[in-house]
């Protein structure tokens, strides 16, 4: 890590925002170019040179809707994904990366400085190829991205470093168009999570779409055109979603909202009340609210029976029935705590943190004399250490006690998904055995023997797959390829030879897997990549595309 700041960033479905760690040690978002604190996460194809992030491109949707691409999050790690523009090709990291570009491009502006380290955030539950799609998104937009973190992760370490006392939090997450419910237990500083889950297809679009549905639906009552030819007009449409958002707001603090809605040469004008909004959403509502009671059952079958407060976090929480049926279903203390900030101020403070490690470990190594890399602060005479969090603290004006505060924060994040291999089982059918199951914490290395399975075997190939399961067995399909690798041995083998294979996950959620012959010594190391997932070659192609592209 270089001397620069860290930035964090949160790439949201419908708004993104950046923020970072001011010479106070508060965590502060910065504004767009605009003057909002958040930028909509909406990319315009102006011109094979030209594309416009934000505001000014959602401002077009309506009138260019197949020049634009919105809630591109939603198909992160998708390896069917890919819209042309101008003759090119974009993958969801592509589109990804323009945004960060209008985002970080902004922020640079206004602080007079270059941004390279920065943190992203991103849905609990996502798994390796959407983290993996998130990294590349960053590296794509000339950014060292130093981890991708789970947005409740970093929203519980925003809110842990203003309360430290001993809690366990659920963090209730509905963006714009992800879900996440994550419980959190908060101890002596250090922000463990114990279990997550979600759905990454729902969030306040889709309250949107169903706005939508309903304003055509009236259309056609009172105009006689059906709201399937309004719905399968583009550029309709987009009107009517950009209406349609406006209206969800708008009903957050009055009872009912009016639409004049134009197609076909006909005009109409369409009445929608709170009542009538919180009755067709009832059911988006509903599958939060059994999501997260599937989450707080988990919890309680680790021990953790007791939960301290509910936090709403996420743009879409600002909607009256969110909160009124949260408070209604769980019989915790409610908290809506800063809904569309909380995440990049958590993800800039984790950033912040590892810059403050690097800049003690630096220290004590000068005086061991040693190299940064090979100091264990753990195993290190504490009055070096504080000799070195004095010096820092010095450096970047900040009181000594927040320094040895954030640094004493450790954060502990779980696996969101189970992580296997195939192979066959006792019946001779292929299933997938898992080494890493769902909610284990990271980082966790293990090793699982397996045997060959004819005479004379002279490689094996190994699938790694991802599930949902929560069990050492799960089916193939109900499982997701991760990735592929050949072992080959060094000659043939007997039937039922030994092959190891070890799983690391590391804190980042990312996996690497190492496969190794047990009777002839060949060993494989591999870092799984699917299709989704692009080459070193793709990602410098891409980013080489995307300086040539102007972000306005």
């Amino acid at each position: 890590m270089n001397a620069n700041r860290v930035f964090g960033i949160d790439l949201g479905t419908t708004y993104s925002c950046i923020a970072h760690v001011d010479e106070h040690g508060k965590p502060i978002v910065l504004p767009n170019a605009e003057g909002e604190a958040t930028t909509p996460s909406v990319v315009f194809f102006e011109s094979p040179e030209n594309a416009v992030a934000g505001e000014a491109a959602k401002g077009v949707v309506a009138i260019h809707p197949d020049l634009c691409v919105a809630t591109v999050k939603r198909s992160m790690g998708d390896p069917h994904w890919e819209r042309t523009f101008h003759g090119k090709s974009y993958k969801p990291q592509e589109v990804s990366a323009l945004i960060l570009r209008k985002v970080v491009g902004d922020a640079e502006k206004l602080l007079g400085e270059k941004i390279e380290n920065v943190v992203i955030t991103c849905p609990a539950y996502f798994g390796i190829n959407e983290k993996e799609a998130t990294k590349q998104a960053g590296e794509i937009a000339g950014l060292n991205v130093l981890y991708v973190i789970p947005e409740p992760t970093a929203a519980a370490l925003a809110y842990g470093i203003e309360n430290k006392e001993d809690q366990v939090i659920l963090v209730y997450d509905l963006g714009g168009g992800t879900f996440d419910v994550t419980l959190i237990e908060i101890k002596d500083g250090d922000i463990t999570v114990i279990c997550t889950g979600g759905d990454h297809q729902l969030g306040g679009k889709d309250w949107d779409d169903i706005i939508v549905s309903y304003f055509a639906e009236r259309f056609a009552e009172q105009t006689g055109i059906p709201a399937d030819s309004l719905l399968e007009d583009l550029e309709a449409y987009q009107e009517l979603l950009t209406e349609a958002e406006k209206a969800k707001k708008l009903l957050s603090s009055r009872e009912s909202v009016s639409q004049a809605v134009r197609f076909g040469g006909e005009r109409a004008k369409v009445d929608l009340s709170r009542g009538t909004f919180n009755e067709l959403t009832a059911p988006l509502l509903e599958r939060t609210l059994t999501l997260t009671q599937e989450e707080i059952d988990r919890a309680r079958a680790k021990g953790f029976t007791r939960i301290d407060r509910l936090l709403l976090v996420g743009g879409s929480t600002y909607m009256p029935q969110v909160i009124e049926a949260v408070k209604r279903r769980f019989p915790f203390e409610v908290r809506q705590f800063d809904p569309n900030q909380a995440v990049a101020k958590g993800a800039a403070l984790f950033g912040y943190k590892c810059y403050l490690d690097e800049q003690i470990r630096i220290r004590v190594a000068e005086r061991m004399g040693q190299s940064a890399d090979a100091v264990d602060l753990e195993r290190t005479d504490q009055r070096v250490v504080d000799q070195a969090q004095t010096e820092v603290a010095r450096q970047h004006g900040l009181s000594v006690v927040a320094v040895k505060a954030l640094q004493k924060t450790r954060v502990t994040n779980v696996s969101s998904k189970s992580f296997g291999m195939v192979a066959l089982n006792e019946s001779r059918r292929d299933v997938v055995f898992n080494l890493i199951l769902l909610d284990e914490q990271v980082p966790k290395v293990i090793t699982k023997e397996f045997f060959t399975v004819a005479e004379g075997q002279d490689c094996v190939d190994l699938k790694c797959m991802e599930n949902h399961a929560n069990s050492e067995v799960a089916e193939v399909s109900d499982s997701n390829l991760v990735g592929e690798a050949v072992l080959s041995f060094r000659r043939p083998v007997p039937q039922g030879s030994p092959v190891e294979v070890t799983f690391d996950l590391g804190p980042d959620g990312l996996l690497r897997v190492q496969g190794r012959d047990v009777t002839t010594g060949g060993e494989i190391h591999a870092d799984f990549r699917t299709e989704s997932i692009l080459s070193r070659e793709e990602v410098s192609e891409a980013r080489t595309h995307n300086r040539g592209l102007a972000v306005s």
